[in-house]
């Protein structure tokens, strides 16, 4: 008697830990893609946050806030990067900042789009290449994403 029960046991034993494999197997790697997805976007952040620095401190501000040193002497004010979700319903404009960003949308702060404020950083049309694999053009829209997504970071 005891040896079918021990069988039964067994069995499902062996069973649970098959089924327990399988969904780990299928699981975990979603899981550790995920953590991986967030790690490359903190990642992308903080790079986005070092290119704010170089590029858009001196007229948005350190807390991006259009106070930035430059700003008093602009005729047109810069705008507070930290309410665009708010001035957007709750929504983060991330395409109409793109293209504010490339110059595909002029704003009279930035500058005419044959020469923006910041050169051809930015511009996604941009094909000197950067001494890497990267073409100038794929720089640029790296750039531009990360910049986007650091202002997305910011929104209060």
């Amino acid at each position: 008697m005891k040896s079918a029960e021990n069988r039964r046991n067994w069995a499902a034993w062996w069973a649970t830990s098959v089924v327990l494999i399988l969904t780990a197997t299928a699981v975990v790697p979603q899981l550790l893609g995920a953590d991986q997805a967030t790690e490359d976007k903190a990642f992308f952040v903080a790079k986005g946050r070092v290119t704010y620095r170089v590029y858009c401190i001196n007229c948005h501000g350190a807390k991006a806030m259009g106070d930035g040193t430059l700003a008093e002497m602009l005729t047109t004010k810069p705008s507070n990067l930290t309410k665009l979700k708010t001035e957007n319903d709750a929504s983060f404009p991330a395409d109409r900042v793109r293209d504010i960003i490339d110059g595909r949308e002029g704003v009279r702060g930035h500058g005419m789009k044959e020469m923006p404020v910041w050169g051809d950083v930015f511009q996604t049309s941009s094909l000197e290449p950067s001494g890497s694999d990267e073409s100038g053009e794929e720089r640029s829209k790296r750039k531009v994403h990360e910049l986007v997504l650091y202002l997305e970071s910011i929104q209060e």
